[in-house]
C-alpha cells in the first residue's frame, strides 16, 4: 500500500464546531494508507478578495504538495486552483461553485426540467450600493452614509424594494451562498424586508454575501428531504421537520427533528438526475414539498454534515466517505 497525504481544508471557525467529523474522517482514512492533514484557509481569503490568483501555489510551496484535497471550506476558487495543479479535489470545484450559489443550482435544475420554487435575485451591485461609505458604521442598525443618507435613500435598496413589489409578498429572503439557515427570513411586507436587509448588511463583514434570493414559499412549510450521495450513489434519505410549527427552516442544527426516509420513485428520479448533472463525492440534494406533497428541488449541499444520520441511523457516513476517497486515490 502506497501511503498518501491529503489536506482537509476548513475555515478555522467551521473547523472548531466540526472537530468530531474531522477527527473521525482522519481516523477512517488511515486504513487506506491516507494521512489527512487539517489546513485552515482563512489566511488566504483576503488575497482572494483582492483578486490575487495562484493562491493554491502559495499553499503548495509553503506546505509541500498534497496527493489530494478534501475541500470543506465552500471555497470554489481554492478548489479550481488545486485542480489546475492536477490534484484531485473532493468535491470537485464545479460542484462547490454551483452548490454554494443557489442561482447556479437552479440553473442546473432548470436545464433538467426539474421544478424549483420561483425566485428573483438581488445582485452584488445592489448589495454593495446599500453598504455604508468607508469610515461610517451602524447606529441602531440604521446604515449611515456620511451622516446624511439612510438605507432607504440608497439606489440599491430602492431597486430591491421595487423587485419585491413586482415579485409580490410573501416570500423567503435568503443568501444565495448561505447555509445552515443563517439570514433566512420570511418577508410579508416592506417593513420586514427593510429589517431583514439591515440585519444582513450589519453582518456583512463576517458574511459578505454576493447575492440574495427572494423566493416563493413552498406549500408545505418546515419540512424538507435530504438525500445523501457518496460517489454518485444514494446512501440515505433523511426527512427533516422544523422544531416549531410555522418555522421556515428544518435544519437539524437549529433543533429540527430528523428521521430515516426511504425516497419514493419520484424523489429518487429527481435526486439521481440532479446528482448526475453535478457529480460530487459526498453531497446532499435537498427537496421541499409544494402542492399535493410534490417534491421541489431546494438546494445542493456541498459541505454536507452527518449529525442527523448518526443520531437516527446505524449508517457510518464518514466511514463510507473515507472508503470512497481511498478507492479513488488508489486508482
Amino acid at each position: 500500500m502506497n501511503n498518501k497525504t491529503g489536506w482537509l481544508l476548513y475555515e478555522s471557525e467551521s473547523a472548531s464546531v466540526n472537530k468530531w467529523f474531522i477527527e473521525k474522517l482522519q481516523k477512517e482514512c488511515e486504513p487506506y494508507g491516507l494521512t489527512l492533514k487539517l489546513v485552515y484557509t482563512d489566511y488566504i481569503s483576503d488575497a482572494y478578495s483582492m483578486n490575487l490568483s495562484s493562491l493554491a501555489d502559495e499553499l503548495l510551496s509553503s506546505k509541500g504538495v498534497p496527493d489530494f484535497i478534501v475541500n470543506r471550506s465552500r471555497n470554489a476558487d481554492i478548489a479550481y486552483d488545486f485542480e489546475k495543479q492536477g490534484i484531485r479535489v473532493f468535491n470537485p470545484a464545479k460542484v462547490t461553485e454551483a452548490a454554494n450559489d443557489k442561482e447556479l443550482s437552479y440553473k442546473v435544475a432548470d436545464k433538467l426540467g426539474i421544478p424549483y420554487m420561483p425566485f428573483v435575485t438581488v445582485s452584488e451591485e445592489e448589495i454593495i450600493s446599500m453598504l455604508p461609505d468607508p469610515g461610517y458604521g451602524n447606529d441602531d442598525l440604521t446604515i449611515l452614509y456620511a451622516g446624511i443618507r439612510s438605507l432607504t435613500d440608497t439606489e440599491g435598496y430602492n431597486s430591491v424594494r421595487l423587485k419585491a413589489e413586482a415579485f409580490g409578498y410573501p416570500f423567503v429572503l435568503k443568501p444565495a451562498e448561505g447555509h445552515g439557515g443563517k439570514h433566512v427570513s420570511l418577508i410579508n411586507s416592506e417593513s420586514e424586508l427593510l429589517t431583514a436587509i439591515k440585519g444582513i448588511l450589519v453582518d456583512h463583514n463576517k458574511f459578505p454575501y454576493r447575492k440574495l434570493i427572494m423566493q416563493r414559499l413552498a406549500s408545505v412549510r418546515g419540512r424538507d428531504l435530504r438525500i445523501y450521495f457518496i460517489g454518485g450513489r444514494i446512501v440515505a434519505g433523511m426527512m427533516r421537520t422544523a422544531k416549531n410549527s410555522g418555522d421556515l427552516c428544518a435544519n437539524f442544527s437549529l433543533g429540527g427533528n430528523a428521521s430515516l426516509h426511504t425516497p419514493d420513485q419520484r424523489e429518487l428520479s429527481l435526486a439521481e438526475k440532479l446528482a448526475a448533472a453535478l457529480p460530487g463525492d459526498y453531497m446532499g440534494v435537498d427537496f421541499v414539498f409544494d402542492r399535493d406533497g410534490e417534491p421541489v428541488f431546494n438546494e445542493f449541499e456541498d459541505v454536507v454534515g452527518a449529525r442527523m444520520v448518526y443520531a437516527n441511523t446505524d449508517i457510518d457516513m464518514i466511514s463510507l466517505f473515507a472508503h470512497h476517497i481511498g478507492s479513488v486515490v488508489s486508482d
